[in-house]
């Protein structure tokens, strides 16, 4: 008894020391700290404070983080589900889950645009009136439930739009930056289409036109903006791309692998990030299974190749897996690599026939990670493979949004 009274008398000084509650909390992930909420309303203010919540991303940020989750768009559904694919260390296999993690926008559909260190930036599209349709924006934190409404500068903007991208970096700063693309007067060129660059910033809760226009090839894939160390980058396949440093706002060359001889029939298989590395993935039709995984050299003069995979040890461990489709001659899609703390855990996680799968870069081993649910067209005719599928990196995270969160 006098050990639990004891123990009794440690908890209600520790409850009653704010300071000592604080660095303990601090250590809890983000998730089940929010569950904490609900022990009394002493807690619920500490975890509700901005600066606890800057102080417990700062802590929980590091360029060692992993996500902990996949999320692939469900474009055929006219609800905010997602599915989700767990990066889990565990051998077992489960169904993935469809999590409504945008039901409390109230809106009908939901679609992902980029990920960017724990948060999203979404679209949905609307039709209210024939003055009023569009798509409205929105800057989510998954993981707390808080949301912000983007509003364009203008209607000229708006009705000019082609994309936006998203930049936060909370270990440089709790605010986030919005980056519009838009169609610029010149429009379509011989070359490309003219583009103009606007900023947004939720610190200042502001647009500002810094200046930037150019000329983006035909072959920029634009609506797909990739964040690295501060900056937004756009591939293209067989010449130059650009990237934009968001806070010197200026435009610079991306090299991109040139088409030579061996490469002539290769196609942009991937193009992302993981922990400050940007990688790309060329593959060829008839020989997908095995490819190289390139990575920007530091001082951005060019690529080099970072990894060989060649899949057929997965083909041997799972046979009974359809690789190739006569009537699409495609055989998967690759979604993410994942680069980790410790190279020999390095991974490229691909849709093989429904599932998602893992394939380690170093020993060369395979897991599956979760079964897919079969997407159909709302005519339920023809049925909607995940192969082609974003996928957008989940990380759990208290970052706070700004005055205008919902």
């Amino acid at each position: 008894m006098r050990r639990v009274a004891g123990n009794d008398a440690v908890a209600e000084a520790v409850a009653g020391n704010i300071d000592i509650l604080s660095e303990i909390l601090l250590r809890v992930p983000a998730k089940p700290l929010l569950k904490f909420k609900c022990v009394s309303k002493q807690w619920l203010t500490l975890i509700s404070d901005p600066q606890f919540c800057r102080s417990h991303t700062l802590r929980h940020h590091n360029p060692h983080a992993l996500p902990s989750a996949l999320l692939l768009n469900n474009n055929y559904r006219p609800s905010p589900h997602f599915q989700v694919v767990p990066l889990r260390t565990s051998n077992s296999v489960s169904p993935v889950v469809r999590v409504p993690y945008f039901d409390y926008l109230n809106v009908p559909r939901v679609t992902i645009l980029q990920s960017c260190n724990g948060l999203l930036l979404c679209s949905s599209g609307f039709l209210v009136t024939d003055d009023d349709r569009g798509f409205r924006y929105f800057v989510c934190n998954p993981t707390t439930k808080q949301f912000t409404v983007v509003n364009l500068p203008d209607r000229e903007v708006r009705d000019r739009l082609i994309t936006l991208n998203l930049a936060f970096e909370p270990s440089r700063s709790p605010h986030y930056r919005v980056i519009s693309i838009s169609s610029g007067i010149s429009g379509v060129t011989d070359d490309g289409l003219s583009l103009e660059i606007r900023v947004y910033s939720s610190e200042t809760d502001s647009w500002s036109e810094c200046g930037v226009c150019f000329i983006a090839s035909f072959s920029m894939a634009i609506h797909a903006g990739v964040y690295c160390n501060g900056a937004i980058h756009w591939s293209s396949q067989g010449e130059d791309s650009v990237y934009f440093e968001v806070d010197s706002q200026c435009l610079k060359t991306l090299p991109m692998p040139p088409d030579t001889e061996d490469w002539e029939y290769r196609t942009l298989a991937y193009f992302g990030e993981s922990r400050g590395h940007l990688h790309l993935i060329l593959v060829e039709p008839h020989q997908r299974v095995v490819f190289d995984i390139l990575e920007i050299n530091e001082d951005y003069s060019g690529w080099s190749v970072r990894y060989h995979v060649d899949l057929t040890p997965m083909q041997t461990s799972f046979p009974e897996l359809i690789w190739y489709f006569k009537e699409k001659n495609e055989s998967f899609s690759i979604l993410c690599v994942l680069r980790q703390p410790k190279e020999e855990d390095s991974m490229v996680v691909l849709v093989v026939d429904g599932r998602v799968m893992s394939f380690n870069l170093v020993n060369h081993t395979s897991r599956q990670l979760c079964d897919l649910e079969l997407c159909v067209m709302p005519d339920g005719c023809a049925p909607f493979s995940y192969e082609r599928s974003e996928a957008f990196q989940y990380f759990e995270s208290l970052s706070i949004l700004g005055p205008s969160t919902a």
